[in-house]
């Protein structure tokens, strides 16, 4: 796999807007992590655990998050949570309306934004990363053909 992706692929696997890759970096939601944005004109490099964060919030967007919320959901769990990024190592689970994480105990859910919320949706880190996977490997195998694959034809029976 690749070390590190310039914004452009980053955006085109994740399938997010510019505007989207800049105002996250912007807010400290997805700040890439081999080269930040060093005024205009310079190139953001970003490598897959990135990608990976970008396509968690842009499934949290999906189910209709608000970027205030997830902004305030991480910034609470990068400061209480211990033991990585909760982009990476939490189980995020949201109803549109808050953010959750489930806990070391499997029966207990933690509201991250308020108490008491009721939760519809989960989104499985495990998931997104099997479908990002999907995404990055065919666009290294154009950048890295070995030749056709021999095609071999069956012969009938008689």
């Amino acid at each position: 796999m690749a070390d590190d992706y310039s914004a452009a692929a980053a955006r085109r696997i994740v399938k997010i807007s510019q505007r989207c890759l800049d105002y996250w970096d912007q807010r400290g939601i997805v700040v890439p992590s081999i080269t930040k944005a060093n005024g205009k004109g310079t190139e953001r490099r970003y490598s897959y655990d990135d990608l990976l964060k970008l396509s968690v919030v842009r499934r949290l967007r999906q189910t209709g998050l608000s970027l205030q919320k997830i902004g305030k959901g991480l910034s609470k769990l990068r400061r209480n949570v211990l033991g990585g990024d909760p982009l990476l190592a939490e189980v995020l689970v949201t109803d549109g309306k808050s953010l959750h994480r489930v806990t070391s105990n499997p029966a207990a859910v933690e509201d991250i934004l308020a108490d008491g919320q009721l939760v519809f949706s989960v989104v499985a880190i495990g998931h997104i990363d099997e479908a990002l996977r999907a995404s990055v490997f065919p666009m290294r195998r154009k950048t890295k053909r070995r030749g056709r694959p021999q095609l071999r034809l069956r012969r009938k029976a008689r």
